[in-house]
């Protein structure tokens, strides 16, 4: 039972107060894409522990680990006797376990069918609504007097202005939007976004799945920041956020321009420090450790 006490101790820990410390962090924004690993890395080991917690109760009888335990319960299950051998609380731990896969597994197939309907139905609408400009043929134009910019994910993803915007802005600023939304596709920032989402249904009385989805958007829009001030400068990026700050008309299913903490992204534009070689490096070693957590407490004998 010692596998079991310290893979539990590891998914409360991450899943509780981990997720509140790192929320309050400020030092990810320095690298806001070691900062997301840092937080995918947190999601799936806690998830990995409260998995094995379950397993490791279940396979307690057997003595010989939760790896060859598993893959006893699996032979086992193969044969038509799932359940030979274990008892009422060795049950309720293999119930534990599987139904924490479900939800999670569920859950961001549920999401995943969601978010793909409702942005492939705003496609539709942009088909029948949008136009193109002259200033950027590749972004769909809404003929629309509220400013709005954002970045519909997908297959075929598209960068939105309304003529708001178009009429709001600079030519320069304009340029600035369109890198960062543009920044948005080959880091796939919507794909980091949809495990964080699917959880907050069932799972929002956890500090961790109460706090990750505002914490990973707020870097992701740090990280398509970089993007656009690598072609375009911090200055102006910063300018068109502050105009865009009080506008920002979005649908729920694309990633807006400046919805997501405007002054905290400024004030870091316009800082000396705004990247760091060691708020990196400390994040990626924070992620092993975390991911190595679970896996080295499952071979605890």
């Amino acid at each position: 039972m010692i596998e079991a006490a310290a893979l539990g101790l590891i998914a409360v820990v991450l899943f509780g107060p981990t997720g509140v410390l790192l929320d309050r962090a400020t030092w990810t924004s320095r690298s806001p894409r070691a900062g997301i690993a840092l937080w995918q890395a947190i999601g799936l080991a806690g998830s990995l522990a409260a998995i094995g917690c379950g397993l490791a109760i279940a396979v307690a009888p057997l003595h010989a680990g939760v790896i060859a335990g598993t893959t006893s319960l699996l032979k086992s299950a193969v044969a038509g006797h799932p359940l030979a051998g274990l008892g009422l609380s060795e049950a309720l731990g293999l119930t534990v376990a599987v139904d924490v896969a479900i939800v999670l597994v569920g859950g961001l197939g549920a999401t995943v069918v969601r978010t793909y309907r409702a942005r492939a139905r705003h496609r539709q609408v942009l088909d029948l609504l949008s136009g193109t400009s002259e200033q950027a043929p590749d972004v769909a134009l809404l003929h629309h007097p509220k400013a709005a910019a954002y970045y519909l994910p997908g297959r075929r993803g598209r960068i939105v202005v309304s003529s708001g915007t178009m009429a709001l802005l600079g030519t320069e600023e304009l340029s600035a939007v369109l890198h960062h939304e543009r920044g948005h596709a080959p880091a796939r920032h919507d794909l980091a976004m949809l495990p964080f989402a699917s959880m907050t249904d069932l799972l929002r009385w956890m500090p961790y799945v109460r706090r990750a989805p505002l914490a990973v958007g707020r870097l992701i829009e740090m990280a398509a920041d970089d993007f656009a001030v690598r072609r375009t400068g911090p200055a102006v990026l910063a300018s068109a956020l502050v105009r865009l700050a009080s506008s920002g008309h979005a649908p729920a299913c694309a990633i807006p321009f400046a919805a997501n903490s405007v002054p905290t992204r400024v004030h870091r534009l316009i800082a000396d420090d705004r990247l760091s070689l060691r708020a990196a490096l400390a994040a990626c070693a924070l992620s092993g450790a975390a991911l190595a957590a679970p896996i080295a407490a499952a071979f605890v004998s």
